[in-house]
C-alpha cells in the first residue's frame, strides 16, 4: 500500500451491493454465529459515540483473515449499523466518517473504528480472541517478518539504506548522510538533487547502493550517483535510465508512479504497465512477479505467463518485494495489504510453490500506510518506508525474515 494504492483496482473496500448478499447467505450458517458477537459490539461501540443521521463507511484489513471472511464482516457490520439507524451513504451529506480497520496483535485480533465528526475524532475497539474461528486457514507460519525502525522524521522519505557505517536517506530534493553518535544517527552532509523538470505529484525514488563506482539514486526522469573520497558528492542528469528491479531494468513513467512495462536484460522485452516487480529462483529459472496497474498479478517462468487468481490476491496491495532469507524456499515475496494512503499497512510473507501463493508468515503491522519497498544489495535486505498516520512523521524500515521452529 502507499500513497498510489488509490489507483489500484485491488482495494480493501467491498462493493456494498456484495458485501450485503454475502452477508444475507451466510447469516444461516454455522460461520456467521462466530463473528455476530463482536460484529455487532463494534456496531454498538460505534453507535454509543452519538452520532444519528447517515454515516460514510470504509473497511480495510490489516490482519491474516481471509479475503471472504473479511467480506462477509463487512456486510454483517453494514446490516448492524443500519439497524442502529445509521443508514450508509456515499455522499456529503453524512453526519460522520466511519473507518474501521481489522488488525491484529499477539493475543489476538482488533477490530478498531475510527469515528470522525467535524473536528473531533472517536475511536472504539473490540478484541477477538485468535482461537475463534475467524482465523485463516493457512498453514502454520514457516517464516517470521521482523522489522527494526532505521529512521523518522518530518520530511518525505522515498527509499533509506545502509552505505557501509552510514545512513543514506533519500528525500524529493536531497539525499541527506548520517553517521552513529552515541547510538543515534547524526547528520553529516545534505547533498541537493538538481533537476530541470518537475515531479509527479505521487513521488517515488530508488537507492541502488554498494556498486563499484558508488551509489546510484534514480527518480522519475533522473539519475543521481554518489561517490565519496574523504566525503559525498552528488551528481544528476535528467535521462530517462531503466530502474534496476527484480533482477533486470525496468523503465520508469516520469510523469507518472509505475514502471512502464518495458523490460531490459531479459527474455521478457515487455509487459503490461506495473507498480513493482520481485523475482527469485525457482527450479533452475529466474521466476517473476508483477504487480500491474490494472490489478492483475502476473507471472513469468521465462517462457510463459499467466496470472495469479483475483481471489488469492484479492487482498494485496501494489507493493511487492523478494526477500531472500534462506527459511523454506530460501527466498519469500513480502506483500502489502490493499487500501489507501489513509489507513494502516502491513506486510505477511508468501511462497508460491505452484500456480497459487501460500502465506507463510504471521501478519506485521506498521503505523501507516507504506510509501515505498525496496530491495537492497543482494537482496537479503529490504528497506519499508511508511507515513505514520498518528504523528505525520515518515519512518523508515529495515524488514528482515527468520526461520520459524
Amino acid at each position: 500500500m502507499s500513497n498510489y494504492n488509490s489507483l489500484f483496482p485491488m482495494t480493501g473496500l467491498r462493493r456494498h451491493l456484495w458485501g450485503t448478499i454475502l452477508a444475507l447467505l451466510m447469516a444461516s450458517s454455522a460461520f456467521a454465529s462466530d463473528f455476530s458477537s463482536p460484529v455487532g459490539d463494534l456496531a454498538k461501540a460505534i453507535a454509543s459515540t452519538g452520532i444519528t443521521g447517515s454515516i460514510t463507511f470504509s473497511l480495510s484489513n490489516s490482519s491474516s483473515l481471509r479475503s471472504s471472511d473479511v467480506i462477509a464482516i463487512r456486510g454483517a457490520l453494514e446490516t448492524q449499523l443500519r439497524s442502529l439507524g445509521l443508514p450508509i451513504t456515499t455522499t456529503n451529506t453524512a453526519t460522520a466518517d466511519v473507518r474501521v480497520t481489522l488488525s491484529e496483535n499477539v493475543e489476538g485480533y482488533l477490530w478498531v473504528a475510527e469515528i470522525r465528526k467535524g473536528d473531533s475524532t472517536d475511536v472504539r475497539m473490540v478484541s477477538v480472541p485468535r482461537a475463534s474461528p475467524l482465523a485463516t486457514v493457512n498453514p502454520a507460519p514457516t517464516v517470521t517478518i521482523q522489522k527494526a525502525l532505521l529512521w523518522s522524521g518530518p520530511e518525505q522519505i522515498l527509499d533509506a539504506s545502509l552505505d557501509g557505517n552510514r545512513l543514506l536517506v533519500l528525500k524529493a530534493t536531497s539525499v541527506s548522510v548520517f553517521s552513529l553518535s552515541s547510538g543515534n544517527w547524526k547528520q553529516e552532509q545534505n547533498l541537493p538533487l538538481l533537476h530541470d523538470h518537475d515531479f509527479p505529484r505521487d513521488l517515488r525514488g530508488m537507492i541502488v547502493p554498494g556498486n563499484d563506482h558508488g551509489v546510484d539514486l534514480y527518480l522519475p526522469g533522473t539519475s543521481c550517483r554518489l561517490t565519496n573520497n574523504g566525503g559525498y558528492a552528488v551528481g544528476c542528469r535528467d535521462e530517462d535510465d531503466p530502474w534496476p528491479i527484480a533482477g533486470r531494468s525496468a523503465l520508469f513513467n516520469s510523469a507518472r508512479n509505475y514502471f512502464t512495462g518495458a523490460l531490459f536484460g531479459t527474455a521478457n522485452n515487455s509487459v503490461p504497465p506495473f507498480y513493482s516487480a520481485a523475482a527469485f529462483e525457482r527450479q533452475g529459472s529466474l521466476f517473476s512477479i508483477f504487480a500491474g496497474v490494472d490489478g492483475h498479478i502476473r507471472t513469468s517462468d521465462g517462457t510463459s505467463e499467466s496470472m495469479l487468481s483475483t481471489s488469492a490476491v484479492s487482498d494485496w496491495g501494489s507493493d511487492i518485494v523478494a526477500l531472500k532469507s534462506g527459511c523454506g524456499s530460501g527466498t519469500q515475496l513480502l506483500v502489502t495489504n490493499a487500501g489507501d494512503d489513509t489507513v494502516a499497512d502491513s506486510l505477511r510473507a508468501f511462497e508460491i510453490p505452484g500456480s497459487s501463493p501460500v502465506q507463510v508468515s504471521a501478519t506485521v503491522s506498521f503505523p501507516g500506510p507504506i510509501t515505498a519497498l525496496w530491495s537492497h544489495g543482494d537482496g537479503s535486505a529490504v528497506t519499508a518506508v511508511t507515513h505514520n498516520l498518528q504523528t505525520g512523521s515518515y519512518e523508515a524500515y529495515t524488514v528482515s525474515v527468520t526461520c520459524s521452529h
